[in-house]
């Protein structure tokens, strides 16, 4: 008898990420600035092809959508565009905290950007579901702020989600 795997199963948000897509202890304080910094990690993977064309579906996103601030110092930016080769994912930690506009009014230092092409939208929500169970963990949004290398931050992630969804 075959076990049947749930679906996103085989998904792993951590496998998306890579040492170039990560960014410790920024030095920012404009939360435009970051979206472009997150922008500019995933063209160089070559997972958004079009950065201009995501950088604003990411901040009209921002703007009309209301803002991807989470609470408790997250914000989840992401968009579907065509600007997007494949689903990949980056992510940032920053020394000072950014004002997202989140409805628990903390200001944001950990962003993880989701990326993924627009015939793609389940993955899409199964990306942002699963990073929202991760990161709902106080102890594991602790350890991914205080991470001494990027390597440090993907093991930590995919420690904690084998460790959710085994």
């Amino acid at each position: 008898m075959r076990r049947r795997e749930k679906p996103g199963a085989s998904l792993r948000v951590s496998d998306l990420l890579n040492r170039d897509s990560v960014l410790l202890h920024a030095d920012m304080d404009d939360p435009l600035e970051a979206l472009d910094v997150l922008v500019e990690l995933q063209e160089s993977n070559g997972v958004i092809t079009n950065g201009t064309a995501y950088y604003k579906a990411v901040c009209e996103r921002e703007t009309a959508g209301g803002t991807t601030a989470i609470g408790e110092g997250i914000a989840l930016p992401h968009a579907c565009n065509a600007g997007v080769a494949a689903p990949g994912l980056a992510a940032q930690t920053h020394r000072h905290r950014l004002d997202w506009g989140a409805a628990d009014g903390q200001p944001v230092n950990l962003i993880f950007m989701i990326a993924v092409p627009p015939n793609r939208q389940s993955e899409h929500l199964m990306i942002l579901a699963r990073l929202v169970n991760l990161l709902s963990e106080p102890e594991l949004v602790k350890e991914l702020r205080k991470s001494g290398s990027r390597e440090d931050f993907i093991l930590r992630l995919a420690r904690a989600e084998a460790a959710r969804f085994a």
